[in-house]
């Protein structure tokens, strides 16, 4: 699959965008990133990462913590980005069992939820994207991927996300999704480089040579039991 990554808008209509933005982005650089599929749509759930050149990015905050659960028949959030050193959650919403089962990525878990006791946190300690599934229900899946910056994002229904509070600097601005999945492999991710000064604004725009899988659906019935 291909990934196409169109030039850096002008720094005027960065600087324009720039009074969106929180006061943050008036001390260090931000970025702004729009991605789309083939036929120019918006792309929800694109991961968007930025890793400094010739440089180690700032480590995680001690006791940084995210959650995915299951909710509805379905993991939620479908996508997650989350830093090397963070604990993640996997709590139980639904009335019924899940068995969670890593597919691929750099660790390996394999443990039951049961609706009344949540297993231990699990972390995350080596870069790269561990894709989940519960061996009872085959459609329940999700993908977190674990970077080693603290600088990412993910797009939301208007393709879009914005990463600030970097250094000046030179970065490789990494963009990826789950639609990109090899199987047993980690997802392709395409770089573009940039040089952030302090105070700047860059908008990057990728575009997808394919219209990615819509995310799995909750699932109820009439009801109100889970299928």
């Amino acid at each position: 699959m291909k990934l196409t990554l169109k030039p850096l808008v002008s720094m005027a209509s960065a600087a324009a965008f720039a009074v969106l933005l929180m006061p943050t982005s008036l001390i260090a650089a931000t970025v702004v990133a729009q991605i789309s599929d083939r036929a120019g749509n918006p792309v929800p759930n694109a991961v968007v990462y930025v890793l400094p050149l010739g440089g180690k990015a700032p480590a995680a905050r001690a006791g940084s913590a995210a959650t995915v659960e299951q909710s509805g028949m379905k993991f939620e959030p479908f996508v997650s980005v989350v830093q090397v050193g963070t604990r993640m959650r996997f709590p139980n919403k639904d009335r019924a069992e899940h068995h969670l089962k890593t597919l691929s990525g750099p660790m390996a878990f394999d443990f039951q939820v049961y609706t009344k006791k949540e297993p231990d946190p699990v972390l995350f300690d080596k870069p790269g994207q561990v894709t989940l599934q519960c061996l009872f229900h085959s459609w329940m899946s999700a993908h977190i991927y674990v970077v080693d910056t603290p600088w990412f994002g993910k797009t939301a229904k208007g393709g879009s996300t914005v990463i600030e509070n970097l250094p000046a600097g030179d970065y490789d601005v990494f963009v990826t999704h789950p639609s990109m999945l090899i199987p047993t492999q980690v997802s392709p991710a395409m770089p573009r480089r940039v040089k952030l000064d302090a105070s700047t604004v860059q908008t990057v725009e990728a575009k997808f040579d394919f219209v990615p899988r819509a995310e799995p659906s909750k699932r109820f019935v009439s009801s109100g039991d889970y299928q």
